[in-house]
């Protein structure tokens, strides 16, 4: 990647860095109360994903001499809540499952719309929107037979 980021990479690889970091986090907290062997370890694997993503979005912008930011506070409140509220009525694998799809469902909407808007970007940040979006995508099929 070129050392001058341009503003729609920095938005976009900035965006990932926190929707990863997110990711990475709701996943730690399910999956010590699933049940479910094969989903634990499924989930696993997802977060082995996110850290991947992350750390690629993290390598374009300190090549470009900037920082990734997390998610605020702010920004993780309703996530939070939403999750340990769902997980209060219903602790189920399928619960589980379904708080993961929503997950990566606005994952999935999100990026969409960033293809939509965004112009300008670099091949790199094209490269690494296309790649989360596949694997938002196939997890998303993954997480159905848990439901």
């Amino acid at each position: 990647m070129e050392n001058n980021v341009n503003h729609s990479d920095e938005q976009v690889l900035t965006d990932i860095y926190k929707s990863c970091k997110m990711g990475l986090e709701s996943i730690a907290k399910l999956m010590p109360e699933t049940k479910d062997q094969q989903l634990r370890q499924l989930m696993g694997s997802h977060l082995k994903e996110y850290q991947g993503f992350a750390a690629r979005a993290s390598q374009y912008l300190a090549e470009a001499g900037k920082a990734p930011e997390d998610a605020g506070f702010f920004e993780k409140i309703p996530s939070e809540v939403g999750m340990a509220v769902s997980r209060m009525m219903d602790s189920s694998d399928s619960k589980t499952a379904q708080m993961m799809i929503n997950g990566y469902v606005m994952g999935v909407t999100e990026l969409k719309k960033q293809q939509a808007e965004v112009t300008g970007l670099s091949e790199n940040v094209v490269t690494l929107v296309s790649d989360m979006l596949s694997f938002q995508l196939q997890a998303i099929n993954d997480m159905k037979q848990y439901l």
